[in-house]
């Protein structure tokens, strides 16, 4: 069992099996200062290990109030349960929600005590927000005295469950992450035989992409610089660890520590999604192609089309002197088409955000010229990248150019 014990001045301490009375306690006070859980299921010898996980649904226990001395006392109180990873409280509200959350979000469970005792209460433990270590906490908010169990080891995500959002038909899916800001290791796959591999590589971050996961098994990492020259597109990784961020409204992992395998399998590296005319993301964030497309977010892409011109529409010309950005057209082949390549500063859902985008690292890159290609079919290989707002009201597709291989300024059937 595991003991907290708060004391008079604030001070605080935990003990495993020793007394518990407090130092520095202030004459004739008496009061809660500590809960003591007591695990029925899983008993604490059943809580696992780093090496050895554990999948419990629930997590069933006794508590007990202790006074200063650490003597049973007998209290009323309304406890409240809460879900630790690292340190911090996880919120438990869904971020898909368009409900405003009221109270504590990360309250797990109110818990009444009557008499300095609980019995047999039940905790769920079967959430999206579980994985990893993890502790179940304990408080009375009026006295501050606290009670936690052992940490308790569930197994570490794998890409696709940080990845696949809770609710595909929310406005915003591919823009709210339950896991925003949580720490996490990655350390396996979808299926045993799956390969954590680098699928892209970039001036400033890469991709990482479970072999053994069709869909949702890809995740960008944010490496902030030239990533270490040990990490090369087919580079298998041991793990992956970092914090969950976003940018622009696509999931990313920031901070990262990566521990290659000692592998070199190019291999293994997923082939291209093709993105065709059939799978435009026109119809709104909800619809069938864009729920398609969130399966794909940072996974190797490839698509072919007529380059759109650069000059005369001011939202693309913008794209292109500021982002290496340009327009796919996929419905004809009008290099300047209302259609097919957006309008003059035409707003989403109208026109942007109904084609793909290609992003180059660079002006030239792979002997591209915009002005020169405009209106001429060409096929380009990256990283699928979204944009997404909180609102749901935008959502773009870019794929993002790795190397110099992914450019084939020829007609479709010519490239490989």
């Amino acid at each position: 069992m595991t003991r907290h014990t708060i004391c008079g001045l604030g001070l605080w301490a935990a003990t495993l099996g020793l007394g518990s009375g407090c130092d520095n306690q202030l004459a004739g006070e008496h009061r809660l200062t500590s809960l003591r859980m007591l695990l029925r299921s899983p008993t604490e010898s059943e809580l696992g290990s780093p090496s050895n996980t554990i999948n419990p649904a629930t997590l069933k226990f006794d508590v007990e109030a202790l006074d200063e001395k650490g003597k049973l006392m007998a209290v009323d109180a309304s406890l409240s349960a809460y879900i630790i990873a690292g340190g911090s409280r996880l919120s438990l509200v869904d971020p898909c929600s368009s409900m405003t959350p009221t109270g504590d979000p990360a309250i797990l469970k109110s818990i009444g005590m009557r008499g300095g005792k609980v019995t047999g209460e039940q905790v769920p433990l079967n959430m999206p927000a579980v994985f990893g270590r993890i502790a179940i906490n304990l408080e009375d908010p009026q006295s501050q005295a606290l009670g936690s169990t052992p940490p308790i080891y569930f197994a570490n995500p794998t890409i696709a469950r940080l990845m696949k959002p809770l609710d595909l038909t929310a406005g915003n899916a591919s823009f709210c992450s339950p896991y925003l800001s949580r720490q996490v290791i990655v350390d396996s796959t979808a299926t045993p035989a799956g390969k954590l591999i680098v699928s892209s590589l970039f001036q400033s971050g890469l991709a990482v992409s479970d072999t053994s996961s069709p869909d949702y098994g890809s995740m960008y990492i944010f490496t902030f610089s030239q990533p270490s020259s040990q990490i090369q597109i087919g580079t298998v990784l041991e793990r992956m660890s970092g914090a969950i961020a976003k940018f622009n409204g696509m999931t990313q992992l920031g901070n990262p520590v990566l521990v290659p395998a000692g592998m070199f399998r190019p291999d293994l590296v997923p082939a291209p999604v093709e993105l065709d005319a059939g799978h435009l993301p026109k119809g709104g964030p909800t619809s069938a192609n864009n729920q398609w497309l969130t399966k794909y977010i940072a996974a190797p892409v490839k698509v072919t089309g007529i380059v759109c011109e650069v000059t005369l529409d001011e939202t693309r010309s913008s794209n292109w002197i500021k982002y290496n950005t340009v327009a796919i057209n996929q419905v004809d082949n009008d290099p300047k088409s209302n259609t097919g390549c957006g309008g003059v500063n035409l707003s989403f859902p109208v026109g942007l955000g109904e084609r793909f985008n290609v992003q180059l690292p660079g002006k030239g890159f792979g002997g591209f010229d915009p002005l020169e290609y405009a209106g001429q079919e060409a096929t380009f290989v990256g990283m699928l990248q979204n944009g997404a707002s909180k609102s749901g009201k935008t959502l773009f597709w870019t794929a993002v150019v790795r190397r110099t291989s992914d450019v084939c300024l020829k007609p479709r059937a010519e490239c490989p």
